[in-house]
């Protein structure tokens, strides 16, 4: 299991397995391959290589070592 993490160190998303949770523990998305889905199945953000992209090809944010990052380089959150 893996917490994402706001800048505060809130948990906000948890993995377990091939699915996020929230901190409420409501099943919100799944990791099918470099893609996550909503619950629908629905693409909604692609991995490709260190960043991530929505689903017009927009470069929406990167991960570097354990920490997000939006397209202008502000720090988004964790991974623990």
């Amino acid at each position: 299991m893996s917490w994402f993490r706001d800048n505060y160190g809130n948990r906000m998303y948890e993995r377990r397995g091939d699915y996020i949770w929230n901190a409420m523990g409501e099943r919100c998305f799944e990791i099918r391959g470099e893609y996550i889905l909503d619950n629908y199945g629905n693409r909604i953000l692609e991995f490709r290589g260190s960043y991530i992209f929505d689903t017009n090809g927009n470069r929406v944010g990167e991960i570097r070592g354990d920490y997000f990052y939006d397209t202008y380089g502000n720090r988004m959150g964790m991974m623990y």
